[in-house]
């Protein structure tokens, strides 16, 4: 006997009474997340979500009716069209282009890195495709940013053994050995000269250690302040390399809190240290300012200068150092932004917002 409280299994066939109709997905298709094309088997575009619309720039009516290929970089629509033949002889859900790297297109011809997945469906206007995109420009500069800042970290620790080794270690042994002569030696006064150049010895390596210390973590900045330490790492940076600086600074110390001093340091330094590696300067002139709530700190060089399009962002040098600049100032909600001329010098501004100020 059938038990009366259980309720019997629904065929497959029948459709709920509230089940979405024609209209609901289309509306979710609509207002999808990410990017969403329908393509045909000829790689005809049918339709297209708002999103893909913002990621593409074009409106759905300028695209839907084009070949998809229209959003492939010309280099590689020859290969493209051959993945999407292979995928119509045998359609299944799967990313696409496993292994490679995928690039599309926009309107005004700039490339984007993606990540690209297709499904297959049956409609009633016959087999399409959904292609979802997915726009990893970001992941891509976090990768190379977390890449590049292991590589920093690595020659950050070489640097420091080959300071510890050159300077400390040798220092250290050439004391060992005067005090060995200094013990053997009966001339008194040549004892004493040698207590004096141990004495000079070890201010020096003392003074190596100090260094090495405050690159590591900059004391002026919670003894003196934010703006003290910029002009020590300003002076102790340039005044090496020969390079004129001046330090332009506002009542802006008691402003962030020790993170976002810290950031904003670094964010200087390292704008520095690539004024010293890649700039040819002569002058430089450090902003440090406030107004309408934003903290403005800026480093202007008078050298070369570069065309900034054509930087790299992944080169190891130059590139990964604005882009840790960049992702220091993303973190405490700032930014950073670069101008550049060949010729012409190199500005570097960050800007960030000051906590519990009203613009």
């Amino acid at each position: 006997m059938d038990d009366p409280t259980t309720t019997p299994p629904r065929e497959h066939s029948e459709r709920p009474s509230d089940a979405l109709d024609a209209d609901d997905f289309r509306q979710l298709f609509r207002a999808g997340p990410t990017g969403c094309l329908l393509v045909d088997e000829e790689g005809v575009v049918r339709d297209l979500n708002r999103q893909a619309e913002l990621l593409f720039d074009y409106g759905a009516e300028e695209l839907i009716g084009q070949r998809i290929e229209t959003l492939v970089p010309d280099r590689l629509r020859k290969r493209h069209a051959r993945h999407r033949a292979a995928f119509a002889r045998a359609p299944s859900l799967r990313p696409m282009g496993i292994g490679l790297e995928l690039f599309a297109r926009r309107r005004d011809g700039t490339e984007l890195p993606v990540e690209i997945a297709l499904s297959p469906v049956d409609t009633s206007r016959g087999p399409l495709v959904l292609v979802s995109i997915n726009d990893i420009t970001q992941r891509k500069r976090l990768r190379a940013f977390g890449a590049g800042v292991l590589q920093g970290a690595e020659e950050e620790r070489q640097r420091i053994a080959r300071d510890l080794h050159d300077d400390t270690a040798q220092a250290l042994s050439a004391l060992v050995l005067r005090l060995q002569m200094a013990r053997r030696t009966e001339d008194g006064t040549r004892r004493d000269e040698l207590l004096h150049e141990m004495h000079s010895e070890i201010r020096r390596t003392s003074e190596g250690v100090r260094r090495i210390l405050r690159g590591l973590r900059p004391p002026a900045l919670a003894e003196a302040g934010l703006t003290a330490a910029i002009r020590a790492q300003t002076r102790e940076t340039l005044g090496e390399e020969g390079i004129s600086a001046r330090v332009d600074a506002g009542p802006v110390d008691e402003l962030l809190d020790h993170e976002g001093n810290l950031a904003l340091y670094r964010i200087v330094q390292e704008a520095l240290s690539n004024v010293v590696r890649h700039a040819d300067a002569t002058k430089v002139v450090v902003s440090l300012q406030v107004e309408d709530g934003i903290l403005r700190a800026s480093v202007e060089d008078d050298g070369c200068g570069f065309a900034v399009e054509a930087e790299p962002a992944s080169n190891g040098g130059r590139g990964l150092g604005i882009i840790g600049m960049q992702e220091r100032a993303t973190i405490l909600g700032g930014s950073v932004r670069l101008e550049s001329e060949a010729g012409r010098g190199t500005t570097v501004t960050v800007e960030l917002p000051v906590p519990g100020a009203v613009p």
